[in-house]
């Protein structure tokens, strides 16, 4: 306090209060009784007594200049000296100033370039981490990293130099970035200036507007991160026409030659693939890529990994089904939070769907659980979709949602099949040469205007518009034609058609509650020595199919599958609501035709005698 007042006297008042100082200590009783330890309970003591007591304990007038300066100067200028010869902004920490310092590390750690992005609602930062590729085994690959606290802290303090008031010394001292001030920027969430990172690209890329993104570093305009890791690619041409485009496909059809494509569409889906894995960062949205066959060893997998090897450098990261769909989002999860370019679903057993799978294909966002936390964090969704599996199919929404490219090499093992040429290889030696044929063709089909070809798919038109046309363009067949399959296959869908075929047969056109749709499909009649048989035993099983439970038919479960599907036309029928009875929904089925028969709620409705 005596210092404090004396640096704010000004050089008069200073001389002033030394010759009062002087007075005071030969005259203060206190003093000279040696009761000056404990002043701040004497009685008496002079203010110049203060001052003269810090200066025989080794204050001096250098000293004191340099608290003068620090209580003068505003909160965040930097000791100029100190700035000079370190290169780092200081920060000096103050009581009332958090949001201050928190301001101030921000900046200096945008101003040290040290790699750090807002990403959705994460700060990350590019790392080298260990991922697993199909055969069990793992490569390092640069994914992103959600920073935690302590790592913020630590960065913070190499960004800036931080200062703190040392009350014995009488002096500023460096020290640490606290933690609160990594915590409170973290809890920053929307007020963040760090750069927004929309992922990493480890090849040259096209915008969305067709322009090149081909300069490594921070891409301001689209948020992307171009690292190309030490390779050099070759550059690639401004302006190429659709005879170069022509030429570019034919080199990426030479690649995947020696694969046993089914049909010719099948044939595009693989090439879709590359070209998605290319620019599927520009895209809002693009559809899964499965690729089937009906053994092991049929190149499924490494076509995946050859539309990586293309986009990355390293095989496919991947994950597997799980047993379960939680286990399944988990995984998902995971990877869209450390923004892989491609995610691969390895050796699907089980039909493939899931709400958060087709939310992944057809939403820009996502809010994803952070693994070991119950907090959710929201994440781009820009990853191109890959699956494999044996007879892969899929269910539900996801048959729309997703292409299929099949397999099928004829033998009954096609793992001992020889070839005279390793597609990995060949990616491996001349990678630069396949990103720029791929990125050729989708630059040539932009400098034309993009022509449509067909109808935009659903959920998916920019990547219809550019990566599908571009290969119908170009004399392809159309990767769609594939989904078609897709549904037909479909096990939710196969139920419901079973459901509907039955239900026009037992049922008829008129309105039904659940109980007299149970009623009816169990209904039995007598045999022979006592026995009895299931009078519509199809229309059963079909039943059990979707709403059955320990052997039997679950009403509630039934109730609410026909809720979920109804007014949804399969085969030309669908099921409809019929009004309430006796506090019950009753259900009809009708023809989806104009002009077909009207939903009844009179007395020829059927009721069950367990309804009754």
């Amino acid at each position: 306090m005596g210092l404090a007042l004396y640096a704010a006297l000004g050089p008069d008042g200073r001389d002033l209060w030394e010759s009062w100082s002087g007075q005071a200590s030969k005259n203060d009783p206190d003093y000279t009784a040696g009761k000056w330890d404990s002043f701040a309970g004497v009685r008496n003591v002079t203010v110049g007594t203060l001052f003269w007591l810090a200066r025989q304990n080794g204050w001096r007038a250098e000293r004191i200049e340099r608290v003068r300066r620090s209580h003068t100067r505003p909160i965040d200028t930097a000791d100029e000296d100190e700035a000079d010869a370190d290169g780092r902004p200081v920060i000096r920490l103050r009581a009332g100033f958090l949001h201050q310092s928190v301001d101030m590390a921000e900046g200096a750690l945008m101003q040290a370039g040290l790699g750090y992005y807002q990403r959705g609602s994460l700060v990350v930062r590019p790392a080298m981490v260990p991922v697993a590729v199909s055969d069990g085994r793992t490569v390092d690959a640069p994914r992103l990293v959600a920073v935690k606290a302590h790592h913020m802290a630590e960065a913070f303090t190499r960004a800036a130099k931080w200062k703190r008031y040392d009350k014995r010394e009488g002096d500023w001292v460096t020290t640490d970035c606290p933690h609160r001030v990594a915590e409170t920027f973290l809890a920053r969430e929307g007020q963040w200036r760090l750069p927004v990172l929309t992922g990493i690209v480890n090849a040259p890329t096209l915008r969305p507007d067709g322009t090149i993104l081909d300069l490594p570093g921070y891409d301001a305009q689209t948020g992307l991160l171009f690292d190309p890791q030490d390779f050099r690619f070759p550059a690639l041409p401004r302006d190429p026409d659709r005879d170069m485009a022509q030429r570019a496909l034919g080199f990426l059809k030479d690649l995947i030659s020696t694969f046993p494509f089914v049909t010719e569409a099948d044939r595009a889906v693989a090439l879709s693939a590359i070209l998605t894995a290319l620019i599927r960062r520009s895209l809002p949205t693009a559809p899964l890529h499965g690729f089937n066959a009906p053994t092991a060893g049929s190149g499924k997998s490494m076509l995946v990994d050859l539309a990586s090897l293309i986009a990355t450098a390293r095989p496919a990261p991947v994950i597997a089904q799980g047993k379960s769909a939680e286990e399944m989002e988990k995984r998902l999860d995971a990877a869209l939070i450390a923004g892989d370019v491609l995610i691969a679903i390895d050796n699907c057993e089980e039909p493939l769907g899931g709400e958060l799978l087709c939310q992944t294909l057809t939403q820009t966002s996502l809010k994803v659980r952070i693994l070991g936390k119950s907090l959710n964090a929201e994440v781009p969704s820009n990853a191109a979709i890959f699956a494999t599996g044996n007879n892969l199919t899929f269910e539900g929404d996801m048959t729309r949602r997703a292409l299929r490219a099949t397999l099928d090499p004829g033998v009954e093992r096609p793992e001992l099949r020889a070839f005279d040429r390793d597609p990995v290889a060949m990616v491996t030696a001349g990678r630069g040469d396949y990103v720029t044929a791929g990125l050729t063709v989708l630059r040539a089909f932009h400098i034309a205007g993009r022509p449509q070809q067909r109808t935009p798919l659903g959920s998916f038109a920019e990547w219809s518009r550019w990566v599908r046309d571009a290969l119908i363009w170009l004399g392809e067949a159309d990767p769609c034609e594939t989904i078609e399959a897709l549904r037909g296959a479909d096990p939710k869908l196969e139920a419901l058609t079973s459901v509907l075929e039955g239900w026009r047969e037992v049922i008829g056109m008129q309105p039904a509650t659940v109980r007299d749709v149970i009623a009816r499909a169990t209904e039995q009649r007598p045999q022979l020595y006592g026995r009895a048989e299931f009078v519509h035993p199809e229309f059963r099983e079909a039943l059990l199919r979707v709403a059955g439970e320990g052997g039997a038919i679950n009403g509630r479960r039934l109730g609410i599958w026909i809720g979920s599907h109804q007014k949804r036309i399969v085969g030309g029928l669908r099921i409809v609501e019929a009004g309430v009875s006796a506090g019950h929904t009753r259900w009809q089925l009708q023809h989806a035709e104009p002009g077909a028969a009207t939903i009844n709620n009179g007395s020829e409705s059927f009721r069950s005698n367990a309804d009754a």
